[in-house]
């Protein structure tokens, strides 16, 4: 066996001997860096985590990338059928990005969104803000009235105070130079208006959602627009709590005894309404007839044998016009009958004295079983006739600041 041996090497020979040999360079703020991004890195993730097990928005790029280039008209229509097979997983995933499109658009609060991002078991829907913006730009079209006033979108709780004059400032004439003054003051009556809850229900067949993801968009748009139109005018005009009609203050006119159906309405007291009110709502106001009165004053003619009313006959079936150097719109909901005490017309300006307060949500549900009466009084049986019934909920209401904006002319009593 050889034996170790040992060399001894000169002070000369080391030298030469590390001149060869080098040690590594090492590049301490590259390590450094690479360990704090990915310290950072795995902090994000967690956070991410942390949030969506507490409600919060998905992580970016998750849920977009797969819904993003997705159709509104598909998207709908992917969100029905998930709720009909049940698919939860599927419907949850759609309803948090519709929810973020909602949040992205300003229509809802963060808290909003993080409850409506988490409804997906029962067949609950969250529309998407294309489908919440076609609907409420199509109010006008049913119901022009509900295209005339403010509209308050509440992003946080659900009423809104108003501050509403009750008495003017008074100006009084001061009789002596230096002489004492009037001091008067303009009084305010502040009202709450809470929101309140309505629901509509479009029913299609299961064949139509299997066929064509175009029509059953327009469905459910316009049955939900014609819909809330229709109850925004309600609110607006007749409702027995908001309606202008029935507000406490609204200056009231009465055709002459005698009169007491709608062709005894003359032309004088039409021409009248805009005196009755304050100036402000006179020079921007805005007369709202009956469809009853309208047709009595389209069969009318002046002096000169021309048409009293213009009607806009480009504005499909809405029935616009301008009255007296006025324009109207026609309200279904307003003097229905012909019979006494029926309001058939109502001046105002609308867009400066009315006020419709809104939450910036909306529930929707779908249902493949049960039995809906529609409209017409007819009942669907969803099993048997195989149909698919879409309910939605709103939240309005409507207040107004000054009622005495506004006048209102009934036929008489008697």
């Amino acid at each position: 066996m050889d034996k170790e041996q040992t060399v001894e090497l000169d002070a000369a020979a080391i030298e030469a001997i590390a001149k060869q040999v080098k040690a590594p360079e090492v590049d301490v703020e590259a390590i450094t860096k690479s360990i704090r991004d990915s310290l950072a890195a795995d902090a994000k993730k967690v956070e991410k985590e942390a949030s969506k097990l507490a409600g919060g928005e998905a992580e970016e790029g998750e849920i977009v990338s797969k819904f993003e280039k997705m159709s509104k008209e598909a998207f709908v229509v992917a969100q029905m059928n998930a709720a009909l097979q049940g698919n939860n997983e599927e419907l949850g995933e759609l309803n948090k990005y519709a929810s973020k499109t909602l949040f992205d658009k300003g229509l809802i609060t963060k808290a909003t969104y993080m409850n409506a991002g988490t409804a997906a078991d029962g067949g609950v829907l969250v529309p998407n803000a294309e489908l919440m913006a076609d609907v409420l730009s199509m109010l006008p079209e049913y119901a022009p009235l509900a295209g005339k006033v403010r509209v308050v979108t509440l992003t946080d709780g659900s009423s809104i105070d108003i501050d509403a004059i009750t008495a003017d400032v008074i100006m009084t004439e001061v009789g002596t130079e230096g002489g004492s003054k009037t001091v008067t003051k303009p009084t305010l009556a502040k009202t709450n208006v809470a929101v309140r809850e309505f629901a509509g229900i479009a029913l299609l067949t299961k064949k139509l959602l299997k066929q064509s993801a175009l029509d059953v968009y327009a469905i459910v748009r316009d049955s939900f627009a014609r819909a809330i139109a229709k109850k925004r005018e309600q609110l607006i005009l007749t409702d027995a709590t908001s309606g202008i009609v029935n507000v406490s203050g609204t200056v009231s006119q009465v055709s002459p005894t005698g009169n007491t159906t709608v062709d005894k309405i003359t032309l004088k007291q039409l021409k009248a309404m805009p005196f009755a009110v304050p100036t402000a709502s006179a020079s921007n106001g805005l007369y709202v007839f009956s469809r009853l009165l309208l047709a009595s004053l389209a069969g009318r003619e002046d002096s000169t044998g021309q048409p009293i009313v213009t009607v806009n006959s480009q504005n499909g079936g809405t029935l616009t016009g301008t009255f007296n150097s006025y324009p109207f719109v026609v309200a279904e909901t307003l003097g229905t009958t012909d019979v006494a005490s029926t309001i058939h017309a109502v001046f105002g300006n609308f867009q400066q004295y009315a006020v419709v307060v809104r939450q910036g949500a909306i529930d929707t549900s779908v249902f493949d079983s049960g039995t809906v009466v529609d409209g017409g009084s007819v009942s669907h049986n969803l099993i048997q006739e195989n149909k698919v019934a879409v309910r939605a909920e709103i939240w309005e209401n409507v207040g107004f600041p000054l009622p005495g904006a506004f006048v209102k002319l009934a036929t008489s009593a008697t």
